[in-house]
């Protein structure tokens, strides 16, 4: 009884596909996909979907009003929250800190790296130091706490 049903269901869904449609488009996805593979663009175009990406520069391409916000006493961002101010440790103690206006009125801004774009922030903190936090993105995507931004985007 069951081999009858199933007979039936699959003749049903041959008679209902097209197969002329099917073969033309998965035709025109092989071509593209040669194409691209053929142009060069296929490696980016695959990496996207397998989920790796391109490596990332190390040393951000900033120039803050002071070292870059830290919580070790190293000159790298390990301070802040990516692009974002949060904490710097200034004369042996953890400040509490926030976006720095004084030289660009978002206080922040961006700058073209290889492969994408550093977002980078001056930072003030509590006891008057400044700081800096950068944060690389592969797209120049604006600050989702931004006024302009969306927190979906």
């Amino acid at each position: 009884m069951l081999e009858h049903g199933t007979r039936i269901w699959t003749e049903n869904l041959a008679r209902a596909f097209n197969r002329r449609a099917f073969l033309r488009r998965a035709g025109e996805a092989t071509f593209v996909g040669m194409t691209a593979l053929a142009a060069g663009r296929g490696g980016t175009v695959f990496a996207a979907r397998s989920g790796t990406r391109p490596p990332q520069p190390t040393v951000p391409s900033c120039a803050p009003p002071g070292p870059y916000c830290n919580l070790n006493g190293v000159n790298e961002p390990n301070g802040c929250h990516g692009g974002s101010c949060f904490q710097h440790l200034n004369g042996g103690s953890v400040q509490q800190c926030r976006v720095y206006y004084a030289f660009y009125q978002a206080g922040c801004w961006t700058t073209a790296a290889s492969g994408g774009y550093w977002t980078c922030c001056d930072c003030q903190c509590n006891n008057g130091s400044t700081c800096g936090c950068a944060q690389f993105n592969g797209s120049p995507q604006p600050r989702p706490d931004s006024p302009g931004g969306s927190a979906n985007a």
